[in-house]
């Protein structure tokens, strides 16, 4: 199957080599395409029910499936891409758990980078990829979270600004996975080492809660106001129970020797609502962010104060 499946591709890749994009819209292409999604649905359905045979599988199925699926997306023109790539590969995923952890640098550099390219223009191409890639984030950080520690700093960011860059999906979807990877993410680095969690939050906590805050506050995004404000009051919870112990703010900067997180991260909420809200008045501000702090502990409180 895994022997067709690259027969086919190399007919694609040489169709479009040489007639350009156009070429995926040709009938015997889009017959190939076909071939190339049926072989990962037929691996994606085994995989599911593969209880009790997960070594096996590891051993023997997913390095050859890897090697002959995830160069051939990265190196396919968008258009020749199959979103079928990116479910297969969350199943295989959500399937090992563990065992998969060794071969995500590889799923990263083949299907991450290359997909958020594809999608980041705008909020509608390729809606298929759009949801997948982040329902394979999601799973990557569940099952595999360890991985994305030995990620080079700068695709690790790329990666934050990508899931940053989802909640601003109108698609709700692809915002609520977007946000439930945000909350699963800052709970996995706060049982982390805390020389690992600390500059994680240093470098990330206050700009991840300037964007929930930002979609928060868009009425274009009230139908994910549950996962948003689960987030908000998760951030806020970790701030007032003291268990972000790295400064936020600039010890360097002496305006700032009396300073401590609870209260840098309450003025940058103040300032973020001031900037963007001009007919807010100090007063009311004040009372929101005080009510942030106030209810984070009891979530029914917290949602109506929002």
């Amino acid at each position: 199957m895994l022997g067709l499946y690259k027969a086919v591709s190399e007919i694609i890749s040489s169709c479009v080599a040489r007639d350009g994009e156009i070429a995926t819209k040709y009938a015997n292409v889009r017959a190939m395409r076909t071939i190339k999604k049926e072989a990962l649905r037929l691996v994606d359905t085994y995989v599911k029910h593969c209880e009790g045979e997960v070594a096996a599988v590891n051993e023997n199925m997913v390095p050859p499936l890897l090697e002959a699926v995830l160069a051939d997306y990265a190196q396919n023109v968008p258009p020749a891409r199959d979103a079928e790539v990116l479910k297969t590969v969350n199943t295989i995923t959500g399937a090992l758990g563990s065992l998969m952890t060794d071969k995500i640098p590889i799923v990263f550099d083949s299907l991450f980078e290359s997909t958020v390219n594809m999608i980041n223009q705008d909020f509608t191409d390729y809606p298929e990829h759009r949801l997948a890639i982040y329902q394979l984030l999601q799973t990557i950080n569940q099952k595999c979270f360890s991985a994305l520690l030995n990620l080079p700093p700068q695709q690790f960011r790329f990666m934050v600004m990508s899931i940053m860059w989802g909640f601003k999906h109108t698609q709700r979807d692809v915002a609520d996975v977007a946000l439930t990877i945000t909350q699963d993410m800052i709970n996995n680095f706060n049982t982390c080492d805390r020389s690992i969690s600390d500059v994680f939050f240093k470098a990330y906590f206050i700009e991840l809660l300037n964007e929930v805050i930002v979609v928060l506050a868009d009425n274009e995004h009230k139908s994910s106001f549950k996962p948003q404000y689960l987030v908000l009051a998760r951030m806020i919870r970790l701030i007032d129970s003291n268990q972000i112990t790295a400064p936020l703010f600039d010890t360097s900067v002496p305006e700032n020797a009396n300073m401590n997180n609870a209260l840098f991260v309450r003025q940058s909420i103040a300032n973020l609502l001031a900037t963007a809200f001009a007919n807010l008045s100090q007063r009311q501000i004040e009372v929101f962010v005080e009510g942030l702090f106030n209810f984070n502990d009891d979530l029914d409180k917290f949602r109506n104060h929002v």
